[in-house]
């Protein structure tokens, strides 16, 4: 399972991430922009090469400095909370895909959702997709057929469980860069409203070796992708994505254990010192 997580990259490692070419488009995170330079009047726009820039892959960013999305890092995100978060989706065309970062609400809302409370309510089974039912469940099978998306992330949290105590850690990539968790999303019509709305579910899968010991009682984990099943897994279709939905290998994720103060939701969770080892975290008294 996975239902909280950090993104505090930059857009220069995530474009590293997804190896883009020279000819790639720069982007800035809401967080890498001064406040100074985003017009107050600024229109959703879709950033598309210049004639004189090579034909390659490219990430463009699409709308979201316009939206309310992440004003600055996010050291732990709840899905509880159905955030705004960056998306990764790809358009292909014949030479090139495009890669485009968006912003979805976190928790899958499925196409014949009818009314905003029916949303909330199916939101909440959307945070996770098991992916051994992805074609079985009504909530997720007609979005997973056809519209993937890659979740980009700093790193995850889980628990441990020790008796009757919960241990929260942080798992993060061997090599400090941002990770791609596989999903996919769906968008549906407010009745009321008329507004179309995008969210995304996290597909998981059976845990490695590293996380059957930290998350020891589900023993589940996100599907994360390296660069190249990333990019198969938003160009190819249903089947051969299907391939890439296993536990990834130990050696590229890093974990250690975090302040037992993040057991408690009433406290403000969302600050650096959430990703600290214990020995460098709040006192343990401090909630």
């Amino acid at each position: 399972m996975c239902f909280s997580y950090a993104i505090n990259f930059s857009a220069t490692a995530l474009q590293s991430k997804l190896q883009l070419g020279e000819g790639a488009l720069d982007i800035q995170l809401p967080w890498e922009i001064p406040t100074s330079e985003i017009p107050a009047s600024e229109s959703p726009a879709r950033e598309t090469p210049s004639s004189e820039t090579p034909a390659t892959e490219t990430l463009a960013a699409e709308s979201v400095r316009s939206q309310s999305i992440l004003p600055g890092p996010g050291y732990f995100l709840s899905g509880f909370d159905r955030p705004l978060l960056p998306v990764i989706t790809a358009v292909i065309n014949q030479e090139n895909p495009t890669y485009q970062l968006s912003a979805m609400h976190w928790g899958l809302v499925p196409h014949w959702c009818k009314s905003a409370q029916q949303a909330e309510e199916l939101s909440v089974y959307g945070l996770n997709a098991r992916c051994e039912t992805l074609t079985e469940k009504p909530l997720y099978r007609d979005a997973w057929k056809s519209q993937p998306c890659l979740i980009p992330v700093s790193g995850f949290f889980e628990w441990q469980t020790i008796g009757k105590r919960k241990q929260p850690y942080f798992i993060y990539g061997a090599d400090d860069g941002p990770m791609l968790f596989a999903g996919f999303y769906a968008q549906w019509t407010d009745t009321e409203t008329g507004e179309l709305k995008q969210s995304y579910t996290i597909i998981t899968t059976e845990a490695n070796a590293m996380m059957r010991d930290i998350h020891n009682v589900k023993l589940r984990m996100p599907v994360i992708l390296d660069t190249a099943q990333a990019k198969l897994y938003l160009q190819g279709d249903a089947s051969l994505r299907e391939t890439f939905l296993k536990p990834c290998h130990d050696g590229i994720l890093r974990a250690h254990p975090v302040g037992n103060w993040l057991n408690h939701t009433r406290a403000n969770r969302n600050v650096k010192e959430a990703l600290l080892p214990i020995e460098k975290d709040f006192p343990q008294t401090l909630f």
